[in-house]
């Protein structure tokens, strides 16, 4: 009984991530492309002075 309480609760949490997750909208039927935008991150490391 216990075991099928956890499996129940357990594929509601996986079912709950699942639905959270959304598909980008795709209003723009028309274009087959959007303009690629450059979100690369940099890191900018200071070196300790000696």
């Amino acid at each position: 009984m216990l075991e099928k309480l956890c499996l129940a609760i357990t594929i509601t949490f996986a079912l709950n991530l699942f639905f959270q997750v959304h598909v980008p909208d795709q209003t723009n039927s028309g274009a087959s492309y959007q303009q690629h935008i450059d979100t690369s991150t940099t890191i900018l490391v200071k070196r300790p002075e000696k």
